[in-house]
């Protein structure tokens, strides 16, 4: 909420109660003076006809020469006289018309008896849920007026008329007061007194909608310049507002000098963090900054293929959120960050999102000020120690694989032509000699065999002319399954599959064909007892990831390294030739291929390639169609 609000409705609120204090005060005073001014205009007009009626019940008695000796004669003769007398009946008349808030005026006797009114048809039932307007009076203010609004009953005078100096009371004069002709005539100053409440409303409203903004108005328009100095804007071009007061004026000069500087730190500040984030990007292991509310400042590329989130939904995520408390990487992270304690090549094993585990390497560096004890932040570092080890491995491999290429190369050529020399004389030999000779045979298949080794040399060794069109990694895939399947079942092996849609990349399908049927129809191989092979397709940031995982004995550690060596096998009819081929084949087609592989649990083949956008393969099939 703004401070503009904060206040308008502060002092809409004060000015409001104020008004409502004191229209509840003039009510309650007008309350009480009307009822009283009732009280005593009824009580005037009772007390007036009172007397009247005394005087005249004793010159009537006295004219009529009636004589009383008890309370029962006078009772008795009064009663005819305020009976039958049309004096009484006219003064009644009289009365009531000069009364302008009474409704009738009663004579009764001690019984509730009407003897005489005005007007005359008036019945005793008028009486009927009429209050004493005296004894109403003490009672609050509130229920007296909302009593007065609402209620339909009428409010009552009562003067006593009594034998003795009033000692017996004898017959009652009473006055009928109606609410109705006492709530009009309170109406309009209740309706004058709304009116003054609404236009106070209103004073205050003005009041509410005008302060704030000369209060606010001035220090808003500093914070309108803070704010174009944080998007740049303010500057020169900014000219202070006339209207503003010298000292903000002051204030507007002091922020001009204040936004050169800021711009010149945001740049070497946006400068810095370009050539940090250039940094990460070329770092192979994933390096994430914390500040020091340990909220994630910036991440390399390397991290959102470890983490599987994106850079963006990294940004600003805390510590906990990263790395749980619960998981090994969040109590080595936590730990070494809550007691300020680097961690340099902290060994870990952490599942991956495959459910293979994943071997990392944790550091962490605590950052601090350079004055001083204070913590800045944190730098946290994770490497994939199996994927150092793979590219090693794999280094070394390609590295022996392309010596071997140039020593067969050669030495294939040698040794094929005086093969091919010795197969002829012996073929000549074999005219020249009778009968059968094993030995010669021998030799023959021997010869045979040898030159079917050069061939597959050379065949490995020479150049591929691969045949790039887009290919739909997951049907590729299908397509293979599709072949083992007969297999698979003759062996009582379950494929398992689970592709990610839209996959696509680029190459040679028969050559892809090939070098994947060779994985896993090792897999098949290697699962005598049948189980399950599980296939997997996804995507891996810009790559495809293929995982074959076999339920077979896995492979020994210490022939892990000769895998894809050429001729190398286990097998007692394995050629040694299927693993090579698909390694020399995935690095045809910019890829890579790992595996891990624990014994007694099965072996995991890791095929990556590079992942062919939309745009990539429209461009593609536009040239393959148009050639």
């Amino acid at each position: 909420m703004s401070l503009k609000s904060r206040l308008r409705r502060p002092i809409v609120a004060l000015v409001a109660l104020v008004v409502i204090v004191m229209s509840l005060l003039y009510l309650s005073d007008f309350t009480k003076v009307s009822f009283a001014g009732a009280s005593d205009r009824a009580d005037i007009v009772a007390e007036q006809f009172k007397l009247y009626l005394e005087n005249h019940l004793n010159l009537a008695m006295a004219r009529r020469g009636l004589r009383a000796t008890s309370v029962a004669d006078w009772e008795e003769g009064w009663t005819t006289i305020i009976r039958d007398d049309p004096d009484i009946a006219e003064m009644l008349n009289r009365t009531l018309a000069k009364a302008d808030l009474a409704l009738a005026i009663l004579v009764t006797d001690a019984r509730g008896n009407v003897l005489a009114a005005s007007p005359p048809t008036t019945q005793k039932s008028v009486l009927a849920g009429a209050e004493d307007i005296h004894n109403i009076q003490h009672r609050w203010w509130a229920v007296n007026l909302w009593d007065l609004i609402t209620r339909r009953e009428n409010y009552l005078v009562t003067q006593p008329i009594g034998f003795q100096g009033g000692k017996q009371v004898l017959f009652n004069v009473t006055i009928v007061v109606r609410s109705v002709l006492l709530k009009h005539e309170v109406e309009p100053a209740l309706k004058s007194l709304m009116l003054a409440f609404a236009l106070a409303l209103c004073v205050a409203i003005v009041l509410g909608a005008v302060l704030p903004n000369l209060i606010i108005d001035p220090l808003q328009r500093v914070s309108q310049s803070i704010d174009l100095i944080r998007t740049g804007q303010f500057g020169a071009s900014t000219p202070p507002d006339p209207r503003e007061a010298r000292e903000f004026a002051d204030v507007h000069s002091k922020l001009s000098l204040l936004d050169e500087q800021y711009r010149g730190a945001k740049q070497d500040a946006s400068e810095l963090r370009i050539n940090i984030e250039q940094l990460l990007e070329r770092l192979e292991e994933s390096v994430l900054l914390f500040d020091n509310t340990g909220r994630l400042l910036m991440a390399g590329e390397p991290a959102e293929r470890m983490l599987g989130k994106t850079r963006d939904a990294m940004a600003g995520r805390s510590l906990d959120e990263l790395f749980p408390p619960s998981s090994v990487l969040g109590q080595i992270i936590g730990n070494a960050v809550r007691n300020k304690e680097p961690v340099r090549e902290r060994k870990v094993i952490v599942p991956r999102a495959d459910g293979v585990p994943q071997r990392l390497a944790v550091g962490v560096q605590i950052l601090r000020k350079s004055s001083g004890q204070e913590t800045v932040g944190a730098l946290v570092t994770l490497r994939d120690v199996e994927s150092r080890r793979q590219l090693e491995r794999q280094l070394d491999f390609s590295t022996r694989l392309a010596a071997i290429s140039r020593l067969t190369g050669g030495v294939a050529h040698e040794i094929k032509n005086p093969l091919n020399a010795m197969a002829l004389h012996l073929e000549v030999l074999k005219s020249k000699l009778a009968g059968q000779q094993p030995e010669i045979d021998v030799i023959g298949r021997e010869i045979k065999r040898l030159d079917t080794v050069v061939k597959t040399f050379l065949n490995f060794n020479r150049p591929v002319d691969l045949k790039y069109t887009p290919i739909d990694f997951n049907e590729l895939v299908r397509q293979i399954l599709a072949l083992v399947s007969v297999e698979a079942s003759a062996k009582h092996v379950r494929l398992e599959t689970a592709l990610e849609d839209k996959l696509w990349i680029s190459g040679d399908p028969d050559l892809l064909k090939q070098a994947i049927l060779n994985v896993i129809n090792n897999g098949l191989e290697a699962m005598h007892a049948g189980g399950t092979l599980t296939t997997h397709t996804l995507c891996d940031g810009d790559e495809c990831l293929l995982t074959v995982c076999d339920a077979g004995p896995g492979i020994p550690l210490d022939i892990q390294n000769r895998v894809f060596q050429l001729y190398f096998t286990t097998k007692a009819n394995g050629s040694g030739i299927g693993l090579a081929t698909t390694f020399r084949v995935v690095q045809l087609h910019n890829g890579t291929i790992d595996f891990i592989s624990e014994p007694g649990k099965g072996t995991t083949f890791r095929l990556r390639f590079p992942r062919m956008a939309d745009h990539e393969r429209e461009a593609l099939t536009s040239a393959l169609a148009t050639s």
